[in-house]
């Protein structure tokens, strides 16, 4: 785990071209430097993402609450439902404007499901899904 003495862990696919040049984008937005990054599998394997069902693990970026649990599924936002949570992270002021303005969060959630598409055609984490023994990285 890359450790900035973060609030929270923010999971991702290492192994996913795209996954990691978002990566490097919220690091470089962290100037506050609360977020920790680890790499998917090693979250997985330490029990970060017990929160999270067997079948979405592989699907998306994930952020955990430093004080939960990984069986604390309310610890554990995913996905679009992450973008919220990360956008508090970066920037709290920020977030309080993109809740109150919905065609932000609406723009937000677009944006992530076009990164979203990249990952699933990302031969890394087709791969990465095939060995954890899901039909695909969805």
């Amino acid at each position: 785990m890359e450790r900035r003495h973060g609030g929270i862990v923010l999971a991702y696919d290492a192994g996913c071209g795209p996954c990691s040049k978002f990566r490097a984008v919220v690091g470089f937005l962290d100037a506050r430097r609360h977020i920790d990054f680890v790499d998917i599998e090693d979250a997985d394997r330490s029990g970060l993402l017990d929160g999270v069902p067997q079948a979405l693990r592989y699907a998306s970026f994930h952020i955990v609450a430093r004080h939960s649990t990984g069986a604390e599924a309310n610890g554990v936002a995913s996905g679009s439902r992450a973008i919220l949570p990360l956008v508090w992270a970066l920037s709290p002021p920020a977030s309080r404007v993109v809740k109150r303005v919905s065609s932000l969060e609406a723009a937000l959630q677009f944006g992530y499901a076009a990164l979203s598409r990249l990952h699933r055609g990302c031969p890394a984490s087709q791969g990465l899904a095939r060995r954890r023994g899901l039909r695909d990285a969805e």
